[in-house]
Parts: structure tokens; sequence; C-alpha cells
């Protein structure tokens, strides 16, 4: 994670290795990473890639969705294609 704005979290890379993937780690991962942006009330901004070898954006997509990422309408902050709000 990089910290990006005042407000804001960019989630430029995670990677999962492709021996340790459908183990739960990624879940895991951003279960902590959003959990962190809550207490911080940080909005996380994130572009899902198949650069770091995902095989599907929308299986990617399905899971971000899982953690209340929503499509990023407003690109005044940044391009990246999802956010989450903090809870």
């Amino acid at each position: 994670l990089k910290k990006n704005l005042k407000d804001t979290f960019c989630c430029s890379k995670i990677k999962i290795q492709k021996e340790d993937r459908n183990k739960g780690i990624g879940s895991k991962v951003m279960s902590r990473i959003t959990d962190y942006a809550d207490t911080q009330n940080l909005k996380i901004y994130l572009t899902p890639s198949k650069d770091f070898g995902a095989t599907s954006i929308s299986r990617l997509n399905k899971f971000y969705k899982n953690f209340d990422f929503v499509k990023n309408t407003d690109k005044s902050q940044t391009k990246d294609t999802m956010v989450r709000l903090p809870k």
C-alpha cells in the first residue's frame, strides 16, 4: 500500500503465488488491509489487473466486491477503477 493522498491508500500490488492461491490468503490480506483502512478512516483505491498472475479481471472484480469495493466513478483523485469507502 502506498499512502497516496491525505485520506486514501492506493493498493498497487497484491500478489499471491500460484501455488498458494485458493487457500484464503488473499482474503486474509484484504481483510487486514480493509480493517486498517477503516480504523484510519481511509478510502482504498485499486485497479484489478492480470499483470501479476491473475487469470480473470471479472473474478478479481467479484473478489474485491466481497470487500465492499465499488466502481470508481469519480476520477478526480485517481484513475483507479475501484474504490472502497471507510466503514
